[in-house]
């Protein structure tokens, strides 16, 4: 086993030695580490792993990293530490129960660190950069154990171990390591006691131990990159595309580059970004590489009408009509029209020649002393100031027909005869007649409008009789409109008991104050 260990080693240390030649031009390919930890014991006396017991001693070392490539780096480790177990044994006879031993263990190893932030898997610049390690090397012994008075000593013996971490990235130079690693010695004895199918079946494989250790590395070696391995190529403008990949290789300084390491030219118009102040719109070298779509003379930022030709004078706008108002401001530009109508022609709709926006009767031809109004009913009162249009009628009644004295006395008696039930809308049948006389009275002045005014006397509640006056002029309302009475002509409201006629005090006085009243206006 000794022999086999050296000869790894001698292969190792060679294999490491060439790769740092022929991989020199990696930046900061080297990486020094000073570590310290806990060490726990795994073996016959039992298990600490993971804190489970105490106590748990102390270690520390150093491991000298070498780069290979983006996942693999190769290692060598040295640590010095010691290790412990101390308790209660219920497998050996008394005395012997309690037993325990502490040991100095001296160990070096080589592997490989395998990482998972290799632009695969993880981004090689993250914070935090987790990884796996397995080493195999050699280990020293120097056991003191309890109850056996001789010290126990192995000068040299196998070792491997396998395990795993986090790297934390503080600077291109310098990085913190958190690792645990469970080490397996190849020895069973340096606790005291072998395993045997005789004595104990605690822990049939040999004695071993895991190392927590907390760790700051140095990262150093040619070139810079914060241990990325990326080789510094030659980029003779310094523009960020190594010549290899370099197609212009004399671009000027602080000029933006594309992929090719040429001049950048976003929106394809042949001046380059750095110089375009319309980087993204293709333009024209007169404006700075910003466009003039209607090639107007004028670029599309101070162009009012960028999509039509136009002059300077209208602010890059046309006058497509030729009414001395330009398309921008023109809201009717492809008809002539006034200045002081935005561009506008003044309409006259019925051809009475009065403009449309002076005609009271747009659409009625009529004559330009009455605003462009006919008199249709031919009363003297135009259409303007006609209430009854089609209904002749004097001027000061609106162009509406007088209502007669002896219509208004017919319509007071017949709303006289209207009745309701007790605290009810509900009217009664004999009303019927009366309504009948009001709807053709009503039919007679189409023009004029109603209002239905429902009253009550002061029994009860006054917020009830207010809604229940309201609700006998709304039924009324619906008698009404079911005999050519159109319900615009209409209005009703409830007075309740705030405008009697006669008094409450007695039974006829009551009787004339539950009423309903109608009155007819234009």
């Amino acid at each position: 086993m000794k022999k086999l260990l050296r000869i790894t080693f001698i292969l190792f240390l060679s294999t490491f030695i060439h790769a740092g030649i022929s991989a020199q031009n990696n930046a900061h390919n080297w990486g020094i580490e000073l570590n310290g930890g806990i060490m726990e014991y795994q073996g016959d006396l039992g298990s600490a792993l993971f804190f489970a017991e105490t106590p748990n001693y102390q270690g520390m070392g150093v491991s000298l990293g070498r780069y290979i490539n983006p996942t693999i780096d190769a290692i060598i480790n040295f640590g010095i530490g010691d290790l412990g177990y101390y308790g209660k044994t219920d497998w050996l006879p008394a005395p012997e129960k309690f037993n325990g031993f502490r040991a100095r263990i001296i160990n070096g190893q080589i592997g490989v660190r395998i990482k998972l932030a290799n632009d695969m898997l993880i981004s090689s610049d993250a914070l935090i950069q987790p990884y796996l390690q397995a080493t195999f090397g050699g280990v020293n012994i120097f056991s003191r154990i309890v109850n056996i008075p001789d010290n126990y000593s192995e000068p040299l013996n196998s070792i491997a171990a396998g395990g795993g971490g986090f790297n934390f990235n503080l600077s291109d130079n310098f990085s913190v390591r958190l690792q645990t690693m469970f080490n397996y010695t190849f020895n069973d004895v340096f606790d005291g006691f072998p395993w045997s199918n005789g004595v104990h079946k605690r822990n049939k494989n040999s004695d071993a131990f895991m190392y927590h250790s907390l760790g700051v590395v140095y990262h150093f070696g040619a070139g810079a990159g914060g241990g990325s391995g990326i080789k510094k190529l030659k980029d003779s403008d310094d523009d960020g595309i190594p010549n290899k990949y370099d197609k212009c290789k004399k671009t000027r300084e602080g000029y933006l580059v594309d992929s090719t390491g040429c001049d950048l030219d976003t929106d394809g118009d042949g001046i380059v970004d750095t110089e375009d102040k319309c980087p993204n719109l293709k333009g024209v070298a007169e404006f700075g590489g910003c466009p003039d779509t209607d090639g107007d003379g004028i670029q599309d930022t101070e162009d009012a009408c960028p999509n039509k030709a136009g002059t300077a004078e209208g602010k890059g706008c046309p006058d497509t009509d030729g009414d001395g108002v330009y398309d921008n401001l023109d809201k009717c530009p492809d008809v002539p029209g006034l200045k002081e109508r935005d561009g506008c022609p003044r309409p006259d709709s019925d051809n009475d020649g009065v403009f449309d926006d002076e005609d009271k009767c747009p659409t009625l031809a009529g004559s330009k002393d009455h605003e462009g109004c006919p008199d249709t009913d031919k009363d003297g009162v135009y259409d303007n100031e006609d209430v009854c249009k089609t209904t002749p009628g004097p001027k000061e009644n609106k162009g509406c027909p007088v209502i007669k004295e002896e219509v208004k006395k017919k319509i007071a008696l017949a709303a006289k005869g209207i009745f309701f039930e007790t605290t009810s809308d509900k009217i009664q049948a004999s009303s019927f007649d009366d309504l009948d006389k009001l709807a053709e009275i009503l039919n007679e002045y189409p023009d004029a409008k109603v209002s239905i005014e429902g009253h009550t006397d002061s029994d009860g509640d006054d917020a009830k009789n207010l809604d229940l006056s309201k609700l006998r002029a709304d039924a009324v309302k619906a008698y009404l409109s079911t005999h050519g009475i159109t319900a615009e002509r209409m209005s009703t409201i409830g007075y309740g008991e705030t405008q009697p006629i006669a008094s409450n005090t007695s039974r006829a006085g009551k009787a004339k104050n539950r009423r309903v009243d109608f009155k007819l206006t234009y």
